[in-house]
């Protein structure tokens, strides 16, 4: 088994065996802290007390962890202290990877059997980007961009000139990079391109962080652009210059590179990823995959996927061990790996649910307990007379997305979407995403195809626009997620039961945690979260209503 550890921007930790991922957990479900940094201490004790329990329960013989994998080479001070620190408890080897080699190998992920590999974010162990190939015999990395030439944060610059944070609400961007700024106006401005000549993005400003920041807002005084108001017509101007700008010059370099190559499957990893306007013209083009932890959180898996199939737990490829700064053909095997879905983190527990009620904090609220058959029937109707439903159940999802047992869900009305944004504080001109049935996806979107892990954007059908206004941008566009029953069956069968009462096959469905918090974690997280937020909370089986 191996334990791949991330202890960096949203740290996290990840087991993971032969083909399969048992566990991946990010380190600020525990802390509530978003984007959690340094050692996932509470994520690594998760992993091995459910290792400990299942050998006690299975009465077998205690499996071993038998490697460490690190997403990221460079680190010091602290960082690099509690790491020695664990390992010398743990007693077994240690190895460290690349940043973006570790995002580029989530391609084995796909089904592609070969692919380029794109990965893209703000920086990592001195790369802000990597093209590869990616296929049976491995990874080769044919190109790379360093953190001067860095398109993420270029658009973290963005997002901080318009008073948001960066490297945390570049979403914001996004959504208002789809708004009418009336008397449409572009920003005629290039600060960053992509050079077929030396294969590299460019970034004209040459200089990154705060400096790049300070750098755009001079840029935009001498357009007359006037940031002191930072009216909302100004920020969706910006907006709009900032999407523009990351997406023709990522098109530019994928045009590149698969006009060269002749592939034209991608695998799409790193922060950039996020971006599902972006990932859309991608996918227009090209066949499309994007991980469904494509963030930092990804690096604990990614780092432990390099090392999987080295054969002889005890002996480690020497091609694999090449812990040189280049690193630029590290070949690893690409066995499938088995993932079913993301419930990969901390599972909510009947039991520790009526310790709660024991413990008298649950004595505000009408609790009852609900068997798992009568569970679609109950939501299902709670949702039909317009309640607002929060769902904490099973195992927490690993990456950004709340699909369906961490969610908070209701009728997708404009109605619910504004009344949720009221209890969230939620900025108005964000978008809400759908759960839609497989079987119905045509009916709503156009060009559909199963996205189970919300990653990609769809055009809505003008037909049923109305019928979910509510998770419907405006630009008639929805980040929707896609669910068979076998993905989810429970989630599966509660909208399958509103579609057979009110012919309607689709749900708002929104992260359970407050807003600027994380997603929910425990049972007591969740309780927490019920005070602001729905009319009824399903924690495991019990049903815990407001009085």
């Amino acid at each position: 088994m191996i334990l791949g550890i991330h202890d960096g921007h949203n740290s996290s930790a990840s087991l993971i065996t032969d083909n399969t991922i048992k566990y991946s957990l990010s380190e600020e479900r525990f802390t509530r802290k978003k984007n959690q940094r340094g050692f996932p201490n509470n994520s690594i004790e998760y992993i091995l007390n459910e290792l400990n329990i299942k050998d006690n329960e299975d009465n077998k013989e205690k499996e071993n962890i038998n490697i460490i994998t690190v997403g990221g080479l460079f680190r010091r001070g602290n960082r690099l202290k509690y790491l020695k620190t664990f390992q010398k408890e743990m007693n077994i080897p240690m190895l460290y990877f690349n940043h973006h080699l570790c995002h580029a190998s989530l391609y084995s992920l796909s089904d592609f059997k070969e692919c380029l590999v794109i990965t893209m974010d703000g920086g990592g162990d001195g790369l802000s980007s990597t093209v590869s190939i990616g296929n049976k015999k491995g990874l080769e990395i044919i190109a790379q961009s360093d953190t001067i030439d860095s398109l993420g944060d270029f658009y973290a610059s963005i997002t901080e000139v318009l008073g948001f944070k960066p490297m945390e609400d570049e979403g914001k961007v996004m959504s208002l990079s789809s708004y009418e700024c009336g008397g449409e106006v572009d920003i005629d401005i290039k600060v960053i391109d992509y050079d077929s000549n030396i294969k590299s993005f460019k970034n004209y400003l040459g200089v990154i962080g705060y400096e790049s920041t300070k750098a755009l807002r001079n840029i935009f005084h001498l357009c007359n652009i006037n940031l002191n108001s930072m009216d909302f017509r100004t920020k969706v101007l910006i907006s709009k210059y900032a999407q523009k700008t990351l997406e023709n010059t990522v098109l530019k370099m994928i045009e590149d590179f698969s006009n060269e190559t002749g592939i034209d499957k991608i695998v799409f990893s790193g922060g950039v990823a996020q971006n599902v306007l972006l990932n859309k013209k991608i996918g227009e083009r090209y066949d499309l995959y994007v991980p469904p932890f494509m963030g930092d959180e990804g690096l604990s898996v990614g780092s432990a996927l390099l090392i999987r199939e080295s054969g002889n737990k005890n002996k480690i490829n020497d091609e694999i061990n090449n812990k040189t700064s280049n690193n630029m053909k590290n070949k690893i095997n690409n066995k499938k790996i088995n993932l079913k879905n993301t419930y990969l983190g901390y599972k909510i527990l009947n039991k520790n649910v009526e310790t709660l009620i024991e413990n008298n904090l649950l004595k505000n609220y009408k609790v009852n307990y609900i068997e798992n058959r009568d569970i679609p029937e109950v939501i299902g109707n709670y949702l039909i007379n317009n309640g607002i439903v929060c769902l904490c159940r099973g195992r927490m999802e690993f990456g950004p997305r709340a699909l369906g047992n961490r969610s908070i869900i209701a009728l997708p009305s404009k109605e619910n979407k504004e009344r949720i944004n009221r209890y969230l504080k939620r900025n108005s001109f964000m978008p809400f995403a759908p759960t839609i049935l497989y079987e119905y996806m045509e009916d709503y979107l156009i060009n559909p195809k199963y996205n189970p892990f919300m990653t990609a954007l769809f055009d809505v059908n003008k037909n049923n626009i109305e019928r979910i206004r509510g998770v419907v941008h405006v630009d008639n566009t929805t980040r929707a997620q896609i669910l068979k029953r076998e993905f989810n069956s429970l989630y599966y069968d509660i909208i399958n039961y509103l579609y057979d009462s009110i012919d309607l096959p689709v749900v708002l469905n929104t992260s359970f945690n407050i807003h600027g918090e994380p997603i929910v974690c425990n049972e007591l997280d969740g309780v927490r979260s019920f005070k602001f937020i729905g009319d009824v909370l399903l924690l495991g089986n019990w049903l815990i209503e407001k009085i």
